[in-house]
């Protein structure tokens, strides 16, 4: 598309820097400022790239709807191959149609007891006055619940918390400090980047090697490498090794950060978890059930609150492929576009005081009626392929957690952008058994 409106306004910036150094120190308030001064399109500039900002769901739906103008970039590509997470075009709906049924709303209400479980067997060993690394634990639980549901396969604890590690690091190549950076300048972020990507591989690859191949398993794993093993499938071997890495990193660290974030806020809000853990008790006997994960209303509303203000992707990045018009201002082609999340979520002009942490927001609303100002999963044709899976997985784990355990948390939530919404530093967690 072509159009003589404007290129859109930048911020104050620096001689030569630009930007570089406001949004590397404080990535969240520099959109938030820049919005607020220039406009919901504005232009960053870093080191003498432009960057550009999409903040208002309008706009962003735009951008998420037209896949043909805003693609992917290529940082997905250094992360996760030709996984799904990168590729687009026919490769993407080969791939999206290869996997879908593993995360279709029916297949997944299958999985709801062995979450259930493997949350159980997890914090059993949990004890009285203990003050849990649930940044950690989430991680951990999240995996074991991904190999053991989609691919088929159980971890010690020892190897989940290895693979987390390894998995967590990917996230690495995005941190604010070095993405601003050109890609050849050695950080010990990227350092970290290439090391976890390598045990990542490794893993994947052995685990399509050692249990991968038998044909009656009904696993997502199976069906990878059969398509691998047919010649008429379009799979090529590094194809297939790109899903499983893709897979292991998406398919458990988001859903892990939504479900820190979310545990963290009932255990600092006591009106909060007041009506949670009544709920729990009302609801649920015994080990929680698909039945019971159903009428969990206001456990629903705490996860939707957690992913409106801690979002575990807070920015989504694009690249325009042809000049396009939007907002009244025009990004060229081969310009990168990052549409942000975190503003919109917690923008006043979409959600009232959108900063404090109310699930009772969500009583009388459901998610759809804010359309694109609440995209915790992306939206459009390629919205999250797991979404009902991690929101399930949400219910689960909160859902057992609490009825064992009460929480206090204490100190607020500092995030740190990467790929996905980090915590700045550990997220502890006091437990006390509930009687």
């Amino acid at each position: 598309m072509t159009g003589t409106n404007s290129i859109p306004p930048t911020p104050p910036g620096m001689p030569v820097l630009g930007h570089t150094t406001a949004f590397a120190s404080d990535p969240f308030g520099f959109v938030r400022q820049s919005v607020e001064s220039v406009g919901d399109v504005f232009r960053m500039q870093l080191l003498g790239t432009d960057v550009y900002f999409l903040a208002h769901p309008d706009h962003v739906e735009t951008a998420l709807l037209d896949r043909e103008t805003f693609t992917k970039p290529d940082d997905f590509t250094v992360a996760f191959g030709e996984a799904l997470l990168s590729v687009d075009g026919e490769q993407w709906r080969r791939q999206r149609h290869a996997m879908e049924d593993f995360f279709s709303p029916t297949r997944i209400q299958e999985y709801a007891e062995t979450m259930t479980g493997v949350t159980s067997a997890r914090i059993d060993s949990w004890e009285a006055s203990d003050t849990i690394r649930i940044d950690d634990e989430m991680r951990a639980i999240a995996l074991h619940n991904l190999f053991e549901v989609v691919l088929g396969q159980s971890l010690t604890d020892g190897e989940a918390d290895e693979l987390a590690a390894a998995a967590h690091a990917l996230n690495l190549w995005f941190k604010p400090t070095s993405w601003v950076l050109p890609d050849w300048v050695p950080t010990p972020a990227r350092y970290k980047f290439q090391r976890g990507a390598g045990e990542l591989r490794e893993h994947a690859r052995s685990l399509l090697a050692e249990h991968g191949d038998d044909p009656t398993h009904d696993s997502l794993l199976a069906t990878l490498a059969a398509l691998r093993a047919d010649p008429d499938s379009a799979f090529d071997r590094n194809e297939v090794l790109d899903q499983v890495v893709g897979m292991v990193f998406a398919g458990h660290e988001t859903t892990a950060l939504a479900m820190t974030y979310a545990l963290h806020q009932i255990g600092s809000h006591p009106a909060v978890a007041e009506r949670f853990y009544a709920e729990l008790d009302d609801v649920i006997d015994g080990q929680p059930t698909v039945s019971d994960l159903q009428n969990l209303e206001y456990l629903e509303q705490i996860i939707n609150e957690t992913l409106r203000l801690y979002p575990p992707v807070h920015a989504i990045p694009r690249v325009t492929t042809d000049r396009v018009e939007i907002g009244g201002h025009t990004i060229p082609d081969d310009a990168q576009v990052l549409l942000s999340v975190w503003n919109m979520h917690r923008d006043p002009r979409f959600y009232e005081t959108p900063l404090t942490f109310d699930p009772n927001r969500w009583e009388q609303v459901t998610p759809r009626a804010h359309g694109a100002a609440f995209v915790p999963f992306g939206a459009g044709p390629r919205i999250c392929i797991g979404r009902h899976f991690a929101r399930l997985e949400m219910k689960a784990v909160l859902a057992a957690i609490g009825k064992q355990y009460q929480l206090d948390a204490s100190g607020d939530l500092e995030v740190d952008p990467q790929m996905t919404s980090q915590p700045a530093g550990p997220v502890s967690i006091q437990i006390e058994p509930r009687a």
